[in-house]
């Protein structure tokens, strides 16, 4: 069975051996990934108005009023 002493100074030893392995990476301002990020958004340019978009969206909206959507507060 390990004491307290022991695994304290385990710990400390675990520890400063991996620092001075943190000491051989050298300093880089740059960012590295382990996988490709690809921009999965839609491109940035002038949004296009689908035809029968407000017409559409009268019909499925619950209420409207004065031009604007009514709906219930999510909570």
């Amino acid at each position: 069975m390990l004491d307290e002493k022991k695994i304290k100074e385990q710990g400390i030893r675990l520890i400063e051996e991996f620092s001075r392995m943190l000491e051989k990476i050298p300093d880089t301002k740059e960012t590295h990934y382990v996988v490709d990020l690809k921009n999965v958004t839609r491109k940035d340019k002038k949004p296009i108005k689908k035809r029968d978009f407000d017409r559409k969206m009268k019909r499925i909206a619950p209420s409207w009023d004065e031009g604007y959507v009514l709906a219930e507060k999510a909570t």
